[in-house]
């Protein structure tokens, strides 16, 4: 790369799919700040089974984010999302509302561990999925839409929370279209914000390279493959 085209400053290390990644590159994206994706399966291996020693900083698995400008790195999509908004002015100012950002990026990230089943741990049974589309994921969509009515997303200022509702639901509707009447149904403000966000240009051309190079691949491996045998089972019904 040349002098005069300095490589970006942050690192982003991820899956070669969207899942939890995208917290972070959809951040990067808003902000319309270039960044270095590491979505190499075997890169992010080799990453993160070196001995803790060698690692930039001591983590279980990717996202990893890496400032080169700062000589930092951080694993953990919270972390991550948190110090780059802090770095890209999206974050809060005020106490409260950042620790109520950082709340709503936790219950994105409680969304996704309980629809991979705890990163895949076992995969879904018919009775156990059932519930979960009734009653779990429709108490979670109260809870983002109760977010919205109440003005902790969706405000007149975007932040990294805004932003992270966005990742969770805009990409789980993207991968997964059968859910989109779930959001409608039962979250209809946060629906709509999510067609807001994902309109900014920027956004919007990184969420379309992400569709030609992972296509509607969602979690990815067999746990991706058991919600899709729920959903088809679902359509059946």
């Amino acid at each position: 790369m040349s002098a005069e085209s300095p490589e970006p400053r942050f690192q982003l290390y991820y899956w070669p799919t969207s899942f939890r990644g995208c917290f972070a590159s959809y951040l990067f994206a808003w902000c319309d700040v270039p960044f270095t994706l590491v979505d190499s399966y075997d890169d992010n291996v080799a990453m993160k089974n070196r001995p803790l020693r060698d690692q930039p900083v001591p983590y279980m698995g990717p996202p990893l984010l890496l400032d080169r400008e700062a000589d930092r790195a951080l694993s953990q999509m919270p972390a991550v999302v948190l110090y780059a908004a802090s770095e890209l002015d999206v974050a809060p100012q005020d106490p409260f509302e950042l620790a109520m950002a950082m709340k709503v990026l936790m219950d994105c990230n409680d969304v996704l561990m309980e629809i991979c089943r705890y990163n895949g741990s076992s995969m879904w049974q018919r009775e156990e999925w059932v519930r979960f589309r009734t009653e779990r994921l429709v108490r979670w969509l109260g809870i983002f839409e109760e977010s919205a009515t109440r003005g902790y997303i969706g405000g007149a200022t975007v932040s990294f929370a805004d932003i992270g509702v966005y990742a969770l639901f805009g990409n789980m509707i993207r991968c997964l279209p059968e859910l989109e009447p779930d959001l409608v149904g039962h979250a209809p403000r946060v629906h709509a914000l999510c067609k807001a966000i994902g309109s900014k240009p920027s956004l919007a051309t990184a969420v379309a390279a992400d569709e030609a190079r992972y296509g509607n691949q969602y979690c990815g491996g067999q746990i991706e493959a058991s919600i899709r045998e729920m959903l088809a089972m679902d359509l059946a019904e």
